[in-house]
């Protein structure tokens, strides 16, 4: 295909994506969390009620239907291009279905299940989760615990912004703090929004640094430097995994994640699997609870699981599976790549926003730049000699069976 017709084919259905939103529609007002919590706290428990949204994305459907048959794809950019118009069909039909057990069965395509086994190995995300709690649940140290400072939205806002400017000068995104917001930041290419009133640790200035600005406002920058694929700037639904991965991952390689975040990431896991064998809301709520999460904390852990689904259970929205999988799958790509001495498919990570099958296929369309390399790069993979040795390291120190270790010392085996 024509360079200049595949480029006015990602306009046109950038163009229909952006009138696409998954999680704005899905999300539950503030109120409920508030109303909950009042009753909740007087002894009612009662299933809050979400007004269903009356999302029509029809028109948006056809459109972008017209535009995925408008041609075939044999090229590695045509591939990505049809693959990702099909991710907003994915994303427009989800929404729709908000409700109904074709609502379960997109987002399980989607986002996969707890159940799904990780990438290469039998190991499921489930099994993972549960691992990971266990090694958080053991661990005890005694400065774990003490209390933490409590970082105001407009400090975190002063701190983000300048982070923003010594990386993309005035070309990054305002940030801006907001009353209204379920989570505690969200990230674009224009914006970073930051919820108002709100106590933050002095884990988030690291950990919303490096995942919300330095992955998913510089992948969409990124990609909006793309001469071709103006997708990159975008993605989509099936972009989330990898974006997700990318963004944890990013947290893990710079040592900005913490026990407490680690655990939470698990903890929604094992909830998203209670939902969808029946449990309720006030059951994956009270498994919050019972987790160690504040009353606050735990309704709105639940509240990103049943959002578009059931408060009743068994229909349930299954995104926050991609945090874990996607770290895992980020994660061992880092190491293969760097072992196989492919840095390329490392730089597509951050040429904008797609999904892990899509820097093998583009990776020979970067090197004759038909895919742009990366105007904007986290400082953390900047300093890649640095990086290379974390994962050298890391390569070698998962040959090493730790237990067969530990239990050599301790039956009196010698060191050097």
């Amino acid at each position: 295909m024509n360079p200049k017709t595949l480029t006015e084919i990602n306009e046109n259905a950038a163009s229909i994506a952006a009138s696409i939103h998954v999680l704005r529609p899905l999300s539950w007002p503030l109120q409920a969390g508030t109303s909950f919590l009042e009753k909740w706290n007087q002894g009612q428990r009662e299933l809050p009620k979400i007004e269903k949204p009356n999302v029509n994305y029809a028109e948006q459907i056809e459109k972008l239907e017209d535009l995925k048959n408008s041609f075939t794809a044999d090229h590695p950019l045509e591939i990505y291009t049809k693959k990702t118009i099909e991710g907003y069909l994915l994303g427009a039909q989800l929404v729709m279905a908000n409700g109904t057990p074709e609502f379960q069965q997109l987002s399980s395509r989607i986002y996969g299940t707890p159940s799904a086994k990780m990438p290469g190995i039998e190991t499921t995300n489930l099994e993972a989760a549960y691992r990971i709690i266990e090694i958080v649940d053991r661990f005890q140290h005694p400065f774990i615990g003490e209390p933490e400072i409590c970082v105001t939205a407009q400090q975190m806002k002063d701190y983000l912004e300048s982070q923003i400017r010594s990386c993309f000068g005035q070309g990054g995104p305002a940030v801006t703090l907001v009353d209204q917001l379920p989570a505690k930041a969200t990230a674009s290419s224009k914006t970073v929004k930051l919820r108002n009133a709100t106590c933050y640790s002095q884990y988030d200035y690291d950990q919303l640094n490096v995942h919300e600005v330095m992955t998913h406002s510089l992948t969409a920058l990124n990609g909006q430097q793309q001469p071709i694929l103006k997708l990159l700037a975008r993605g989509g639904p099936r972009t989330t995994s990898a974006q997700e991965g990318l963004a944890t991952f990013s947290e893990v390689i710079t040592g900005s994640i913490d026990l407490r975040r680690l655990k939470r990431i698990a903890l929604r896991i094992i909830a998203i699997e209670k939902a969808l064998q029946g449990a309720d809301f006030i059951e994956v709520f009270s498994f919050f609870l019972e987790s160690g999460q504040e009353e606050k904390e735990s309704f709105w852990s639940a509240a990103r699981i049943f959002r578009g689904g059931s408060v009743g259970g068994g229909v349930i929205f299954t995104k926050d599976t991609v945090y874990l999988d996607g770290l895992i799958k980020v994660s061992t790509l880092f190491r293969w790549a760097m072992v196989e001495n492919r840095p390329n498919l490392l730089d597509l990570l951050f040429s904008g926003r797609l999904a892990i099958a899509d820097v093998f296929d583009l990776e020979p369309c970067l090197k004759n730049g038909l895919v742009a390399m990366p105007k904007y790069l986290p400082k953390w993979y900047e300093d890649i000699e640095r990086l290379a040795g974390i994962l050298s390291f890391s390569v070698i120190s998962n040959l090493i069976p730790t237990d067969q270790i530990a239990n050599y010392y301790l039956k009196g085996g010698e060191g050097d």
